[in-house]
């Protein structure tokens, strides 16, 4: 089967692999499409997260069930799914306690097990989510960034009057504004970025955007979806006294960040690490009832044959790409 395969920093590589076998517990899935995220870019530059080197990356995806195996009853051949990407050990005091998404040996399927970015993938029962039937599997495979974003609001509670200040302009900031319009009424939303196409891109789903905001500029609540110091920086500075600040994302690179703001002012901060399945669901249904139209911040999609020049053109320092997928059968 046609897989695109991880060999080492900025070494992806188109391959012919085996079709995978399945077990009584299992499905074999025919994926449809696979996202390139953001934690696929942190694995393609830095190697970080992977635990085989070779691996098929990717853990986003959309795709129809094949074949079950014996003991599988909830889904059958024809099915459109999608799935819980993590691999957690289920035992420790993170999972047994309801935060699955802090597993103490967290993994991601793509990273410690074969990924999406193949033909083909084998999937334990307990981890499919079954779509309605009218989803639309270009759209379905952006399901699990958005559960990330729905997370990210209910955590955040947002309400039509909040003040939104986002940071990062990426994939998540953009799902977490379409959400937070689409299903909080919240109106009052910035995004602070510094890639052009992508605050257009904001713009257009109804944000106010800038490149820099004013001294005095102030929010409620803020969500840093960029991963680096400045915007953590942003988010802490512009929130008001006693707000709220949503981090989302995975820092590459360590740094030294001054505290005493956080205490002067009182702020809240909270870590929103992935999801829980039932924000997995909630998207396929939001998907396929059309109450969020994912497709408008898809800006490519590649034949698996060109991974390695789909994951460059998300590298770009222009960021002139915003979602990207790869298409097992678009050629």
């Amino acid at each position: 089967m046609k897989a695109a395969r991880y060999y080492g920093i900025r070494d992806v590589r188109f391959e012919e692999i085996p079709k995978p076998t399945w077990g009584e517990d299992e499905v074999l899935i025919k994926v449809a499409y696979a996202g390139i995220c953001g934690s696929d870019l942190h694995i393609y530059n830095k190697e970080m997260f992977i635990q085989n080197i070779p691996e098929t990356l990717g853990h986003e995806f959309s795709g129809t069930v094949l074949e079950t195996g014996k003991n599988v009853t909830r889904v059958k051949p024809g099915d459109k799914v999608t799935a819980n990407p993590m691999v957690t050990c289920g035992e420790c005091i993170a999972c047994r306690t309801g935060y699955a998404g802090s597993c103490e040996s967290l993994g991601f399927i793509g990273e410690v097990r074969q990924g999406t970015y193949a033909e083909y993938l084998v999937l334990p029962e307990k981890d499919l989510v079954k779509a309605p039937d009218n989803t639309d599997l270009k759209l379905l495979a952006m399901a699990e960034p958005l559960a990330v974003a729905l997370n990210i609001c209910e955590k955040a509670e947002m309400k039509p009057e909040s003040k939104v200040l986002i940071t990062g302009p990426g994939p998540i900031g953009l799902l977490t504004l379409m959400a937070a319009k689409a299903l909080y009424g919240v109106e009052n939303i910035t995004v602070l970025g510094r890639s052009q196409t992508r605050l257009d891109k904001a713009a257009e789903l109804g944000a106010k955007t800038c490149t820099e905001l004013s001294p005095d500029a102030c929010f409620d609540i803020t969500v840093e979806a960029a991963g680096n110091k400045t915007a953590l920086g942003a988010a802490v500075s512009h929130v008001r006294p006693g707000g709220k600040v949503y981090i989302v994302s995975i820092f590459e690179d360590e740094f030294i960040f001054d505290i005493n703001e956080i205490v002067a002012k009182q702020i809240t901060i909270t870590g929103c690490n992935v999801y829980q399945t039932r924000h997995i669901e909630e998207a396929a249904q939001i998907i396929a009832d059309r109450k969020i139209k994912v497709e408008k911040i898809l800006s490519h999609v590649f034949p698996i044959e060109q991974c390695k020049e789909a994951l460059t053109a998300l590298c770009s320092k222009d960021k002139t790409t915003v979602k990207v997928l790869l298409s097992m059968e678009e050629s």
